[in-house]
């Protein structure tokens, strides 16, 4: 709204008074452009960080997602990571995450942009997934709907005024733009990332399958990175990358089971052979096959 505001004030000036405007603009936009960012640092200064690292490549670190078998595969949920979960409409993929948030924030804040679903119904979901109760979660979505990827650094600046947020998710990532032209999802890509760096959080994002691409697949199973919205930026920023599906390998719909392929790893050896986890489903709650109900 503000942008809109700023656009029409800009184009009800008179001619003199826009060519003053555009020349302050082009002032500021190259002392912008020419901001130098010229900082080092030796490797033996961040020698604990590297074998921290060192450590625990292969193995769980970071965040829990609350299910051990999908941990198992990524190596949890780290810093400054950003995790990709895609899949066709009604496929499990926000379900999915919203597991995650509410498994996190037992124990940790975490920051919910929901720009799908209202929050009183991503809310009501949340409470059932929790055994039908939110005392014992920390939770906070952003206010406004009407946002788009810049939006998102205020945003995170606002979370972290009033705690830190351990984990950000993003539900999801087409409503932040219009066109969503190649190069739109390019500078959101990138801005992911930047924000997962910046603030040393995992950032979830929930984005769209090219319904082209599976159009032209015969089953989920043979999705790929290269067949979500926007792949040549986002595939490549991104350090996990998932599907899912509420159908199985053969591809046959299953009423109390979702499925998720693994598509891409950073920190944890990928087994091509052995990428799918099978997670028991009832309405939206989302736990590990060998879990058992207390």
């Amino acid at each position: 709204m503000k942008n809109e505001f700023l656009v029409n004030r800009l184009l009800n000036l008179d001619d003199e008074a826009f060519v003053d405007v555009l020349a302050k603009i082009g002032e500021r936009s190259a002392v912008v452009e020419t901001e130098i960012h010229d900082e080092l640092i030796h490797i033996t200064e961040i020698k604990d960080e590297i074998d921290e690292v060192h450590a625990s490549w292969g193995k769980l670190s970071g965040l829990s997602t609350g299910l051990p078998s999908l941990d198992k595969k990524i190596g949890g949920l780290r810093k400054g990571e950003v995790i990709l979960i895609g899949g066709e409409t009604a496929s499990g993929k926000s379900a999915l995450a919203t597991n995650i948030a509410v498994n996190v924030s037992r124990n940790y804040p975490i920051l919910f942009i929901t720009l799908e679903m209202l929050q009183a119904e991503i809310g009501s979901r949340i409470k059932f997934i929790n055994n039908e109760t939110l005392d014992d979660l920390d939770i906070v979505f952003q206010k406004e709907y009407r946002i788009d990827y810049r939006d998102l650094k205020p945003i995170l600046d606002k979370a972290h005024e009033l705690q830190e947020p351990a984990l950000v998710i993003l539900d999801y990532m087409q409503y932040l733009g219009r066109g969503m032209t190649l190069e739109e999802v390019a500078k959101m890509s990138k801005e992911f990332k930047s924000l997962a760096l910046k603030y040393q959080i995992p950032f979830i994002v929930i984005v769209s399958i090219r319904k082209g691409n599976v159009m032209m697949k015969r089953k989920w199973t043979e999705i790929e990175i290269e067949d979500f919205m926007g792949t040549a930026a986002i595939g490549y920023d991104c350090d996990i990358a998932m599907v899912t599906s509420r159908k199985d390998e053969k591809d046959i719909y299953q009423n109390d089971k979702v499925y998720v392929k693994i598509l891409k790893t950073r920190n944890v050896k990928l087994d091509w052979n052995d990428r799918y986890i099978e997670f028991n489903w009832d309405q939206t709650k989302i736990t590990d096959t060998n879990w058992i109900a207390t």
